[in-house]
């Protein structure tokens, strides 16, 4: 069984990896701000619309086997199972549910109610599939690296270049043949990492899907179908009630700001398969500095990227045009909305660690109810300003609802010493409300020197807490 000396190693190391992967991930974001502005807000918020509807199709296709082999296989060890037990059999399920639902797709397309690319954008349903179910098996056997490098960077690269490419020699369905490439190319690297991981497993496994494995990810399988739809409701939203025009700004700024999301989501599989593999006594004393760790890296790398954004968002979003230069406060919101969430959504992974798949499906559907009820108030008044306090509002209660519950377990993961990052998120929205509401006016010169002197801080402060934590 690990000790607590074995997770801080793998914790140092995987948290250096997140750090050069966050660098990396940086080029996906721009080269979407540049594929917004070659395609347009009309054509790229269908595209983003669509993309997610995709994306949700896939994770529905995992039956939430995904996820529980996050927790299933840190657990074979402890339990005398092979090594790879449950990777196999969940990849065949999985591929199969996506296929059905590629064909699904395919007689959908010849309907009137389905958009003509319907069916393009259909083509990476098993691909997308595959890749859940290899990245997800990586992150289970503590490789998270592979994930971040190969859809983090790689595909995310990848898919607006090759897009790009297609539009300029006018070859039609760009966007969805470009997302096909690209994620077919990730499932492929996906495909011989796992290769490499588990050499003596077998792909034809004789064996089902073991009971246990199952059981924990059918309620997640429910849960990550309604949260998708959640994450995507106020784009839809937007989409549905302001046009595709204005869905195709607010997506953007998703975009943006989702790069705050990726770092949160980026340390989930560090401490996931950590807390899956500590016992009952491990949980009671071990479980705080590890998980405490975790939320200060997280939102100190985050930090670095939100200061930077509630300095510069015109800048940022007049890279892809002065079109999409539509109420750019919407963007803070976004951002400390995620901030909020790096802080105390890292719990997430500790409930799923712990076994607690079975709570996820009510708070979801309450988490919805919220959305659409928000969304559907706010949006019409308040445009995307509304859309993005909507997104804040039904987070709130995720959050809250997550922490309630660790309460209830008699477990409290946060460590006193986190209050420093308390007082960076206070003080990231007090500069926020003073640019917004028009009382600090900044030039591009006072900007840049704030924020220099921002980073220098915050370097600072990363490497401090790093040595604090450890």
């Amino acid at each position: 069984m690990p000790t607590l000396s074995d997770d801080n190693n793998f914790l140092r190391k995987s948290t250096l990896l997140n750090i050069f992967g966050t660098a990396l991930k940086v080029a996906g974001p721009i080269l979407t701000i540049v594929l917004a502005r070659v395609f347009g807000t009309k054509e790229f918020g269908l595209f983003v619309s669509t993309q997610l509807l995709v994306l949700t199709l896939s994770h529905g296709a995992t039956l939430g086997l995904d996820s529980g082999l996050h927790w299933f296989l840190p657990q074979n060890k402890l339990h005398g199972r092979p090594s790879h037990s449950g990777i196999a059999e969940s990849f065949w399920v999985s591929v199969l549910a996506a296929l059905l639902l590629t064909a699904g797709a395919f007689f959908a397309s010849f309907t009137s109610f389905a958009s003509d690319d319907l069916l393009w954008y259909a083509i990476s349903l098993v691909p997308y599939t595959a890749s859940f179910m290899f990245g997800n098996a990586s992150q289970g056997n503590r490789r998270p690296h592979y994930s971040i490098f190969i859809d983090s960077f790689i595909v995310a690269v990848l898919a607006p270049v090759i897009s790009i490419a297609l539009h300029y020699f006018n070859i039609p369905h760009a966007l969805p043949i470009g997302l096909f490439f690209a994620i077919s190319v990730g499932c492929l690297l996906h495909f011989i990492t796992i290769k490499r991981q588990f050499v003596n497993m077998p792909w034809w496994p004789p064996k089902k899907v073991p009971r246990s494995l199952m059981l924990y990810s059918l309620p997640i399988a429910f849960a990550n179908i309604v949260e998708n739809f959640l994450s995507r409701t106020g784009l839809w939203l937007v989409l549905m009630l302001l046009g595709s025009g204005d869905a195709g700004a607010y997506a953007l700024m998703i975009t943006i700001s989702n790069g705050l999301q990726t770092i949160r989501y980026g340390f989930y599989p560090i401490l996931l398969p950590i807390v899956a593999g500590m016992d009952a006594e491990r949980h009671r004393l071990d479980l705080k500095p590890v998980f405490s760790y975790c939320v200060s890296m997280v939102t100190l790398i985050q930090l670095i990227i939100g200061f930077f954004i509630v300095l510069f968002p015109k800048e940022i979003l007049m890279i892809a045009g002065k079109d999409f230069v539509i109420q750019p406060e919407a963007l803070g919101i976004l951002l400390f909305m995620h901030l909020l969430s790096g802080f105390f959504g890292m719990s997430e992974s500790v409930l799923k660690g712990l076994g607690k798949s079975s709570y996820m499906l009510s708070r979801n559907i309450v988490c919805l109810a919220a959305a659409f009820v928000s969304g559907y108030l706010l949006i019409p008044k308040f445009g995307l300003v509304g859309a993005a306090f909507s997104t804040l509002i039904y987070n709130l209660v995720f959050l809250v609802w997550n922490n309630v519950y660790l309460v209830k377990l008699n477990l409290w993961p946060y460590s006193a010493k986190l209050c420093v990052q308390c007082i960076w998120i206070l003080l990231l929205t007090a500069l926020y409300v003073a640019i917004n509401s028009g009382v600090l006016v900044l030039d591009l010169w006072e900007k840049i020197g704030i924020y220099i002197v921002l980073l220098a801080i915050l370097v600072i402060s990363l490497i401090f807490q790093k040595k604090k934590f450890a």
